[in-house]
């Protein structure tokens, strides 16, 4: 058996968000619901900017304690409302002229679940060049995911109607 082929690197998460399939479609299009989600806890969001239409552009700047990460910056390849969403999502160092630029490509999966839930599936792939560049960055994913998500299902989550 041969070695996988390095362009088969790829990370899948599924997770159930109490939510209905279209508020949780509009968490990752609305800047002002993104800004509760995006960035994993060990970052700081400084700011985000979002052009949400196919080609449009998302770029997610961030830190750590006050000194510039860098950003996250992609490009929307397909949005089908409310169960797929596609975009280019590159990892942009403090100096990206340097090489700092790891393009990867995002394809999230919205199914409705039980009532009023989604059923959550996140795909990341196209991983090689990030797992040569920034292999540090890599291990981190999914736990970055699953932290995100946690922080998505907050911020999507409805209320029961007896606590309104």
């Amino acid at each position: 058996m041969s070695p996988p082929d390095e362009s088969e690197v790829a990370v899948r998460i599924e997770r159930i968000l109490h939510a209905p399939p279209e508020r949780v479609f509009q968490a990752f299009l609305d800047p002002d619901l993104m800004r509760q989600w995006i960035t994993p806890d060990e970052l700081d969001l400084d700011r985000i900017r979002v052009d949400a239409r196919v080609d449009g552009r998302i770029e997610v700047w961030h830190s750590r304690h006050g000194q510039s990460t860098g950003k996250f910056e992609g490009r929307y390849v397909k949005i089908d409302p409310p169960r797929e969403l596609v975009y280019h999502w590159a990892f942009v160092g403090t100096e990206p002229e340097k090489g700092e630029y790891f393009d990867t490509l995002v394809t999230v999966g919205l199914r409705a679940w039980g009532d009023g839930e989604t059923q959550v599936t996140v795909l990341h792939e196209r991983l090689a060049e990030l797992r040569r560049g920034a292999p540090h960055i890599l291990p981190r994913l999914v736990p970055g995911w699953e932290n995100c998500l946690a922080k998505l299902e907050r911020a999507v989550r409805e209320v029961p109607a007896d606590l309104r």
